[in-house]
């Protein structure tokens, strides 16, 4: 079992892609985005690529690995952190979750990746705040898995792309069928291909300015 806690004392002004709308997007953002390719952690668990990264800046954040896809995390007035389990490589999958998620005033629960040049969620859960909403292009909705999601595209400054599914019916179980996902967004001119265009592919939690928890199994 590894459990990492990320306690951070020194307070920051450091901008979050959480709470930025992206009409304030710029460099530095860009910037604090891709930090992300230096996780404080990551590696093999029990079958599973596990991700662990975190901002700095105040509060709390203890994530643990369990066995096979299941990890937990908890945390207290954090800044930005995003962790979870999943792939090292990228590609279309059928994803089954099963958990529980407390999001908080601001947190995710998303299938996601990641690369130098941008990110995509699969957003099945969310707290109050909803990143699409916030400077964000609608540019679809897509019926998959039992469930509507809305598409959203963000430039977040210096060409770093945001595309979002935001689950309109929120749930912390159930399968996602990332193919239909990934198809939409290349119908609509985004264009991404996980093989290519993702370092890795996770079920993670993300949690911005709160405090929450989470208890979820990936297979």
């Amino acid at each position: 079992m590894v459990i990492l806690t990320s306690l951070f004392l020194a307070a920051t002004a450091a901008l979050s892609a959480l709470a930025l709308p992206a009409t304030q997007g710029d460099d530095a953002l860009a910037k604090i985005l891709q930090k992300r390719t230096t996780p404080n952690s990551s590696g093999c668990s029990d079958g599973y690529w596990y991700q662990f990264w975190s901002e700095g800046g105040g509060g709390q954040v203890t994530y643990t690995n369990k066995a096979g896809g299941e990890y937990t995390v908890n945390w207290s007035n954090c800044k930005d952190f995003t962790a979870g389990k999943g792939w090292r490589n990228a590609t279309d999958r059928t994803i089954q979750i099963k958990g529980s998620f407390n999001p908080g005033s601001n947190g995710y629960l998303a299938v996601y990746t990641w690369t130098i040049h941008g990110e995509t969620y699969i957003l099945e859960n969310l707290g109050p705040y909803d990143p699409g909403r916030s400077g964000g292009q609608h540019k679809g909705t897509l019926t998959s898995d039992g469930g509507t999601y809305d598409i959203y595209s963000v430039n977040r400054g210096n060409n770093y792309m945001q595309y979002w599914s935001i689950r309109q019916q929120k749930r912390s179980s159930g399968v996602v069928t990332t193919k239909n996902h990934y198809d939409k967004y290349n119908a609509l001119g985004l264009k991404f291909d996980p093989a290519k265009d993702a370092s890795y592919q996770i079920v993670s939690t993300e949690g911005y300015q709160s405090s929450g928890s989470s208890d979820i199994t990936v297979a």
